[in-house]
């Protein structure tokens, strides 16, 4: 069945686009190849199913995809790539450690990239999201960026006492809205103690700010918009008495305070549809989603995007057939099942011609594919930072938004504890 479908796939890839397909490589005859890729949970499903296309149009390999459950695939990564030995030839990476990897050498840069993909034809957060130090050390998969999810019932009758068309878009009317509907027994959003991740996609780049200066050279989270985006952070707790603090470690899940009503919004990615689906079905029709509120009225950016990127190790042995890979999973044909498989909207904008994306989502009522492929204009590339990078800042978030510390005089503090840059 496998060969089957990926036969029709690929007559599709050379007949349905017609001039505007191009191969992915030339075909060559290789005798026993095997490619092997790793991938974590659902990327690996799609890998899974996409493989045989490339197989089919390059005899004698077959890719051997390697499935990990996402909480130990990063410590596998790590130790593998280290050690040399039973390198994969394609990983899939994340963008919250990547940037280790990439610095350790481990990773190829795909130099001349531009000439086999067009990263025009990417959202331009996407196609940032894969490089480092002006070269790309990847392709991108998804956009994975923070929305909000909120209770209409809740919400929609105060945004409409405050006068505003929708949803709040800028800092200012979000506190308005947040304090409307925030008691004694729920407050308007449910938030992490200390994310990091959240931190920066939501408040930081709205606010304009960078981990890092443009030259490289030197940290700039402790900069004017930095203390700006974490004071904002720490003010919905403790000055506007608006947001649930959360850890997911003491606390459980946090669909625990969304389900009990203690809490009337959470940040997630586009995929937390399906979680409240699953998790609240009866809840069904009383969830709206927005883009990120936070920021300046004249902001450009609601939020950074993260997502998958596919790359090849230093230590394949095949990094021509790897490299070739990773372009065939850019084919606009290919890169569409991403979003049957996973069902996250992918990076690559000319693979939205053979997607459904003004499908409603039954459990929202809106054709979320459509609203997130619109809002990604106004999103950018997440910087990768090191894993030395996060936990200062995670805790920095803390002690701000638990412990009353000054926002400048924690992010100084989390700036001067990290390993200098190189």
């Amino acid at each position: 069945m496998r060969k089957l479908l990926s036969l029709l796939l690929v007559l599709t890839l050379l007949v349905a686009g017609g001039s505007q397909i191009q191969p992915a490589a030339p075909v060559q005859a290789r005798q026993d190849t095997t490619l092997t890729v790793w991938g974590f949970v659902w990327t690996a499903d799609w890998l899974d199913s996409v493989a045989a296309g490339f197989e089919e149009t390059h005899p004698g390999v077959t890719v051997n995809v390697e499935r990990f459950e996402y909480e130990v695939y990063r410590d596998a990564i790590v130790t593998t790539l280290a050690s040399g030995g039973g390198v994969p030839d394609v990983v899939t990476l994340d963008p919250m450690w990547a940037g280790d990897l990439i610095r350790d050498g481990a990773l190829s840069p795909l130099e001349g990239i531009e000439s086999e993909l067009n990263p025009e034809d990417f959202v331009a957060g996407g196609w940032q999201l894969c490089g480092y130090g002006g070269a790309q050390y990847g392709v991108p998969a998804d956009l994975d960026f923070n929305l909000i999810f909120y209770r209409k019932d809740v919400y929609d009758p105060a945004i409409a006492e405050a006068g505003l068309d929708g949803y709040p878009a800028n800092a200012e009317d979000f506190i308005k809205v947040a304090q409307a509907v925030s008691n004694d027994d729920q407050k308007a959003l449910v938030l992490a103690q200390a994310d990091y991740y959240g931190w920066y996609q939501g408040f930081l780049a709205p606010y304009g700010g960078r981990l890092v200066s443009d030259d490289g050279s030197e940290y700039t989270f402790n900069s004017d918009s930095a203390v700006e985006a974490l004071k904002l952070y720490s003010d919905l707790f403790n000055e506007y008495n608006v947001a649930l603090p959360w850890d997911d470690v003491l606390d459980g899940d946090s669909m625990i305070a969304l389900k009990n009503g203690d809490a009337l919004a959470t940040m997630r990615g586009s995929w937390y549809a399906t979680e409240l689906a699953s998790a609240a079905p009866e809840m069904q029709g009383l969830w709206g989603v927005a883009p990120m509120p936070f920021g300046p009225t004249d902001r450009t950016v609601h939020s950074a995007t993260g997502g998958a990127c596919f790359s090849v190790p230093v230590a394949s042995e095949q990094q021509d057939l790897a490299r070739e890979f990773v372009v065939y999973l850019e084919q606009p044909e290919v890169m569409a099942t991403y979003y049957d498989v996973v069902g996250g909207v992918p990076s690559l904008k000319t693979a939205w011609n053979f997607i459904d994306l003004d499908g409603v989502n039954d459990y929202l009522g809106v054709p979320l594919a459509r609203l997130v492929a619109d809002w990604s204009a106004n999103t950018v590339g997440m910087e990768l930072p090191s894993t030395q990078v996060a936990d200062a800042l995670n805790d920095a978030l803390y002690m701000v938004t638990m412990e009353g510390a000054d926002p400048q005089d924690a992010l100084d503090e989390a700036a001067a504890s990290v390993p200098p840059l190189e």
